[in-house]
């Protein structure tokens, strides 16, 4: 998709949306995602290395692999915690069948 599609989907509400500028956070103060991202914002915290560990396999991961994103289904939270409040507006995704689904669509 391009800008001008993009453009087009947004109608009149895409100049507002596309030239946002925050005027709360600075841009300097944002970690960028890079390759490089475990080692520039988590390795100097206090972390033990073990955290670091599991956090570079979560990053080092699937199709975004060393990109520095990472995407986590907001289900996996609801199965282990559950999540009837937050996931009440779609309620096909408390069958496992679905979210495994959702999991192969998106990886």
């Amino acid at each position: 998709m391009n800008y001008q599609e993009i453009e087009n989907l947004l109608g009149n509400v895409a100049e507002n949306l596309l030239s946002y500028k925050s005027k709360t956070i600075s841009k300097e103060l944002l970690h960028i995602p890079s390759s490089d991202f475990i080692d520039r914002v988590f390795a100097l915290s206090n972390r033990n290395p073990q955290v670091l560990r599991s956090l570079s396999a979560l990053y080092n991961h699937g199709r975004l692999s060393n990109s520095g994103y990472l995407s986590i289904l907001p289900i996996d939270q609801g199965i282990e915690h559950t999540a009837g409040s937050a996931f009440a507006a779609n309620p096909i995704y408390f069958d496992p069948e679905n979210i495994v689904k959702l999991a192969i669509e998106v990886r």
